[in-house]
């Protein structure tokens, strides 16, 4: 992965957990990085992220 796909995925998560976040509460979204074993975006395995992403994303889409 290179440091703009990186990029690019932690600006979505972070686009996404702000949403969720403000929906439901930071506790989901902790929540779900604690799955992936981090405490925030910064910790997480460059091999998780579209994982978290598309986790994130799919508490959004409910929300609808």
């Amino acid at each position: 992965m290179t440091k703009s796909e990186r990029r690019n995925w932690i600006i979505n998560i972070e686009n996404t957990a702000a949403t969720v976040s403000a929906q439901v509460g930071q506790a989901v979204v902790d929540s779900v990085f604690r799955r992936y074993g981090a405490h925030g975006i910064e910790d997480l395995n460059p091999s998780d992220l579209s994982e978290v992403f598309n986790e994130l994303y799919a508490i959004e889409a409910d929300l609808d």
